[in-house]
């Protein structure tokens, strides 16, 4: 199991606004209604909403935990439920303690969490709606795991730059040593001159480098506006997130600068029609999307 934190991680250089507002979306997910459903190998035994409290049980059993989930979810969206589990503790203990009992110690709390995701829908422990992988902190960690150990070169940075208007609104700059995040910071780290004439999203390849000659790492990143920032961060499943991400892309509302990847056709937050051979880790001579020009071949022209 990949891990994507370092474990001597250095945290320094932060702009508190930054870090608050970053924070509050990241930790959104653990402060949203939700509505646990508790059976006993299918025989209801509670019911409890995080706003409204203890709930009449939504029948004697539960036949289809998954299909359950949905439906429950379905008829609470209008008064502002956003997820629901339906456990069966005795189950979803068994399957969490032999996770944990199987887990290498050395790996980081990432992989931990992302075991233990994994662990809870084993044996029919729970069902979740709405269905999704795993999101650390908000974020796809399947797709991060694989990107960061697939696509990067051994050192880089990534930077995230968030607009309110023509103001930077938030920032991450996330030093990558050999697929794991060694460092976090914030424009903090930077010379206020530097930060100043980022005035705007099309100023972003003044901030890319000055992050590079900060860290002496090449730098890569998204930069965006801060509706579709927090429509991403909110959003509950991958695929919604997926969404967020093409449309403001397509919208020209959001860049995505990664000329220093190893193959462009992936990114970390959404994808850009990888295909196969991008996927499967492939060399970039060996992706016809992404090799080398032939001089000699006909192409698009510039634009």
């Amino acid at each position: 199991m990949p891990t994507l934190l370092a474990k001597q991680c250095l945290v320094e250089d932060l702009d508190l606004d930054h870090w608050k507002r970053l924070s509050d979306l990241a930790m959104f997910h653990w402060r949203q209604r939700r509505l646990f459903v508790l059976h006993e190998g299918g025989k209801v035994i509670r019911a409890y909403d995080t706003a409204l409290g203890e709930q009449a049980a939504p029948g004697e059993s539960v036949g289809d935990a998954q299909a359950l989930a949905e439906r429950l979810l379905a008829e609470g969206r209008p008064g502002g439920l956003e997820a629901v589990w339906v456990l069966d503790p005795e189950a979803y203990h068994a399957a969490i303690g032999a996770a944990e009992r199987a887990l290498d110690p050395s790996q980081g709390i990432d992989a931990y969490l992302a075991t233990e995701w994994a662990a809870r829908f084993k044996e029919g422990a729970c069902a979740y709606a709405p269905k999704s992988d795993f999101l650390f902190y908000g974020l796809p960690w399947d797709r991060l795991a694989r990107f960061a150990q697939r696509m990067l070169p051994p050192s880089c940075t990534y930077v995230l730059g968030v607009f309110d208007g023509d103001a930077l609104w938030a920032s991450c700059f996330a030093q990558l040593q050999d697929g794991m995040i060694v460092g976090l910071s914030t424009s903090a780290a930077l010379d206020p001159d530097d930060v100043k004439d980022v005035v705007g999203r099309d100023q972003h390849p003044f901030l890319l480098a000055a992050v590079a000659n900060r860290y002496r790492r090449p730098a890569f990143g998204w930069f965006c506006q801060r509706g579709d920032f927090e429509a991403y961060m909110l959003a509950g499943t991958v695929e919604a997130k997926d969404e967020v991400f093409q449309t403001a892309l397509m919208r020209q509302r959001a860049t995505f600068d990664f000329n220093i990847l190893v193959d462009r056709g992936i990114t970390p937050l959404g994808p850009m029609n990888p295909g196969g051979q991008a996927i499967a880790g492939a060399d970039r001579e060996a992706n016809p999307r992404t090799k080398t020009p032939d001089p000699a071949e006909p192409g698009p022209s510039a634009f």
